[in-house]
């Protein structure tokens, strides 16, 4: 029988199978990038425009990189405190504001990259509205938050 302990599971699960996958590629980036240009864009291997692209996508990627394995910190952290059934507390706050402004980061170096490479505006756009709405849940928690101190003290 599903239920709320077990999808809370899958989603500690899922989130550390999304840590392996940014740590792989970490190191298959570069490859990938030429990869993806050579075979399936037809650019040639050693040109001029696959150096510069390559430079492009790395130089967005790896900051957005050290962004992503802060928020699937924060993201974890969060899980377990829901699974321990501490839903409201400051700490779930202080998780979804980290991870409101790591959305709001990658948003700002894909923006930049935007300039060069008109794919990533898209990326920018989706990621500076992932954060909007987090910075909305996170402030209907810190709500509920002092609501739910402020019954703590009600007798």
């Amino acid at each position: 029988m599903w239920n709320r302990k077990r999808s809370v599971t899958l989603s500690i699960v899922v989130c550390f199978i999304f840590v392996v996958i940014l740590s792989a590629a970490l190191f298959a980036a570069p490859w990938f990038i030429n990869f993806w240009f050579t075979v399936y864009r037809g650019w040639q291997e050693n040109g001029a425009a696959i150096k510069d692209m390559s430079t492009l996508f790395i130089s967005c990627f790896y900051p957005c990189a050290v962004f992503a394995y802060i928020t699937l910190y924060s993201l974890l952290k969060l899980l377990f405190n829901i699974k321990k059934d501490e839903i409201f507390i400051n700490d779930n706050v202080k998780y979804l504001r980290r991870i409101s402004w790591c959305c709001f980061a990658v948003a700002i170096v894909t923006l930049v990259g935007g300039v060069l490479y008109v794919p990533f505006l898209l990326v920018a756009a989706a990621a500076a509205f992932v954060g909007l709405m987090l910075r909305i849940v996170k402030n209907v928690m810190q709500n509920a938050v002092a609501i739910s101190e402020e019954n703590e003290l009600t007798i």
